[in-house]
């Protein structure tokens, strides 16, 4: 089996007929999955406000994410295995600290009701630039310092190689700690009553 490809590696051991069959239900399968993170990630990308022609703004955006995975897919696949695995540490690295920034605030925020909190997500006039600061700032510190992958290693890694991956955790930490930190600096946490923590009301 050491000589054999990954697909025929696993399903060398099936008649021909299922075995095609099943290499096709894995790829409607994966174009299944595809088609529904494309949609989710045009809805969230049209959430954000910038002004596209309303007749075509999902598709055109459906389209041109389409596109743009499909040429990032591509790139990857001589080395498939390894690209994948890098793809998917790059999405920890942003994903602990935006945990940190939401979890933080929900902590900050005990004792709001979820009618107070939800009241922000229909106000586009309120601003907290506390959270995307500490998350840019988690997600560039953590990969700096902690990534262990074969596109980049950090500065604790490169010295210490057995510690692995922490870039996850220390940036979950960091921005954690940073955005209680940032809510108290003027012009960076609540500027308004309406929405504010304990600690940032204080």
């Amino acid at each position: 089996m050491s000589n054999l490809s990954p697909t025929a590696a696993f399903t060398y051991s099936l008649p021909t007929w299922l075995a095609n069959l099943t290499l096709l239900a894995i790829a409607i399968g994966g174009i299944a999955a595809n088609a529904l993170n494309i949609y989710s990630g045009t809805l969230s990308f049209v959430a954000m406000g910038i002004k596209l022609p309303p007749v075509v703004r999902r598709a055109t955006v459906a389209l041109v994410f389409g596109a743009a995975g499909t040429a990032v897919a591509w790139s990857g696949l001589h080395d498939s295995a390894s690209k994948y695995e890098n793809f998917l540490l790059v999405i920890t690295y942003w994903i602990g600290p935006w945990l940190a920034v939401v979890f933080t605030d929900r902590l900050l925020r005990r004792g709001q009701s979820d009618e107070q909190i939800g009241s922000l997500l229909q106000d586009t006039t309120y601003r907290v630039w506390a959270g995307p600061l500490a998350m840019a700032a988690g997600t560039g510190l953590g990969v700096w310092l902690f990534s262990n992958q074969t596109e980049y290693i950090g500065v604790v890694p490169r010295h210490a190689p057995g510690i692995g991956d922490l870039a996850f955790a220390a940036g979950f930490l960091i921005a954690g700690v940073l955005y209680a930190v940032l809510l108290r600096v003027p012009g960076l946490g609540p500027a308004r009553g309406v929405g504010r923590s304990r600690a940032s009301a204080r």
